[in-house]
Parts: structure tokens; sequence; C-alpha cells
């Protein structure tokens, strides 16, 4: 029975004396001025349900606001929505609460900012493993599940040693591993996750094979590579940046277009011959049905802590690559990425 025809029932009715039961007999359909009424009721509660969405929005935000992180504390997806969310403080009226969600290459947090109620107090630090994890059929969450605030961090994808290792160059490495099919440990962020696809796409070009060993995000992977656990791992250097400087790791090559301009002496793999060119981004957004008076604050919110000096400084000492650009601009670069992903999945044979 429809909305309308549940309450034509309820105004055609009219009290009746008590009497016995008897069978029942069916409704009849409702007259012409009992949908009228329905049509006026229904009409009306849809005027108030817009007007109390529009109340919240204005009122937003009322409440400490959650920040899903879908990786460990201590990686490059933790910096940025860390360094973002300690900025925001000037420029929103209630903190921004970091809560990661770590596993299956970012889709266990990339599933649960989806399905958030799309009020605004719930945003996701979303990353490529959007894509990739559903494309590996890893992940449910798509990108289009999502509308985007901003893009906020881009960075070329590095292999590193221990600046204690024997290798000092890509070449080094590489016939390292050529004279050791399958058994040199190479650490990456995730099963699935956009490091392992660098380690994956290298092998193809090179016809190569490490022991990928995939751990819970970019920060224990660092740690196991400090520690000797692996010989080697692929990250950014927005995690790895100051142990480059320190003399603790070392950089072999970078998957970029160019060389990076904190570390001009590493080559890029095109460079040696190698045509692989891979990256991360991190991005803010918001379930796609939230208010679009919401994603205006927040956006606003996104503008002013770009320009932000400490926020900048930040990124700069943690040699993490800045950007800044409005959602409505990134989001359609998506399709291109989701098809540039798809073709190297099926290219691979990565889906599940």
């Amino acid at each position: 029975m429809s909305v309308i025809h549940r309450l034509c029932k309820v105004f055609s009715q009219s009290p009746a004396p008590a009497r016995r039961a008897t069978t029942p007999t069916r409704c009849k359909a409702p007259g012409r001025d009992a949908l009228r009424q329905a049509r006026g009721l229904l009409a009306v509660l849809a005027i108030a349900l817009l007007g109390a969405h529009a109340a919240q929005a204005q009122d937003y935000p009322t409440r400490p606001v959650e920040l899903i992180v879908p990786y460990a504390v201590g990686g490059g997806t933790d910096a940025v929505a860390r360094a973002f969310g300690e900025a925001a403080t000037k420029h929103f009226p209630q903190p921004l609460i970091m809560v990661n969600r770590p596993g299956a290459a970012g889709a266990i947090g990339h599933f649960e900012g989806a399905q958030a109620k799309p009020d605004g107090n719930k945003i996701t630090m979303v990353t490529p493993e959007i894509s990739l994890a559903l494309l590996q059929g890893i992940g449910k969450a798509r990108y289009q599940d999502f509308t985007f605030i901003a893009r906020l961090n881009a960075d070329p994808i590095a292999l590193i040693v221990r600046a204690e290792s024997p290798w000092k160059t890509l070449e080094e490495f590489l016939a390292h591993v050529k004279a050791h099919p399958g058994l040199v440990p190479v650490a990456n962020s995730g099963q699935g996750a956009t490091y392992h696809l660098a380690a994956i796409a290298l092998e193809e070009k090179t016809g190569l094979r490490f022991n990928n060993i995939p751990y819970v995000g970019a920060g224990p992977e660092i740690i196991a590579l400090l520690g000797s656990q692996v010989d080697a791992g692929f990250a950014t250097t927005g995690e790895v940046g100051t142990w480059v400087k320190q003399g603790k790791l070392r950089l072999l090559g970078v998957m970029g277009d160019k060389r990076l301009k904190d570390f001009a002496d590493v080559p890029t793999f095109r460079e040696r011959n190698i045509d692989v060119e891979l990256g991360t981004w991190r991005a803010l957004a918001v379930p796609k049905s939230t208010p679009p008076a919401i994603v205006s604050t927040l956006k606003d919110v996104a503008r002013k802590v770009s320009q932000d000096k400490g926020y900048q400084e930040f990124f700069s000492k943690q040699y993490l690559g800045l950007v800044y650009e409005d959602g409505d601009r990134f989001q359609p670069l998506l399709e291109g990425e989701f098809k540039f992903y798809s073709d190297i999945v099926a290219k691979l044979q990565l889906r599940k």
C-alpha cells in the first residue's frame, strides 16, 4: 500500500459505533478529496524536511567532526590528516578527531566514510586505493560515493633501502634481485595498495621478482625497513624524507616525471630506462548526498588551511608534496585515473 493510500485511508475513515467483529471487507479506493488532502500533507512534510536539512546545514558544525584515515598512524596519509586537523582549528569552530581505520588497502576506512550519514560529521581522507581496492575485488567503496572537498597532496613513489645497505644505486639493487629471484624481501603498505602496485609494475617492466611483504600502512612498513626486517620498500618522501636526510635510509629512484627538488641527486626510473611512473595523493571527501551548504563550509576551511603558513611549513619539513585543488576540479580527473588503474589491474591480473 502506497503512502498516499495509507493517508487516504485515515482521512476517509469516520467514527463508527462499536459492534461485533464481522468478516473484513476490502477497503475502497480513496476519493478525490482524500487524495487531494493526502498530497497536500505530503507536500507540507517535504517542505518541513527540507527546512530541517537547511537549518542543520546553517548550524554546522555543532559537535566535533571525525576525520577518517584509512591507514595506520605514522604513514603519509596520517601525517597529512593530522596537519590539516591542527591547522583547521583556526578556521573551524569544532575540533577534527582523527580516526584511523587501517586494513584491506584502505578499503575499511573508505567504506566507512562512504556509508557515513551525510551530515558533515564524518569526513574521509581518500587515496587512490579507493579505486585500486575496488578493481582488485578487495573493497566496495567507489570514488563516485563521495563528494570531494579538495585534494591536499600528491607525491611520486620511491624505492628505498637502508643507508647501511650495500646497494648505492638502483642498478645495483636490481642486479641483486636478479641474482636472487623471489627471495629479496621488499615491503609495501598493504596488499593491493599503490606501493604494492609499484612493486608489481617494476617486476613487470624488468622481468624481476621480489618477495613482496605487505604491511598495514606505510608507518609499519618503514619501521620494518629501519629494523632490518626487509631489504627495501616502496613509499614516498612524505614517509621517509626525514630518515633519508638523517642518514638512516637511502632513495634509489623515484617514479615521477622529474627529479624531486629536495632530493635532486636521486634519478627517476625513466632516466634509468625503466618506464614506470606512479604516485599517490590524498584528498578530503564527504558522502555524496551531503548538503551543498556543508560542502561549501568545508571547502572554505580547506582553502584557508592551504594558505596557512604553519601548514605549508609542515609539508616542507616532512617532504610532502603540497597541493591544493578544489574538489570540483579534482573529481572529474578520477575517471581517467580509474581507467588507468583498470588497465594495469587487468594487464597484471590482480583481480581476486
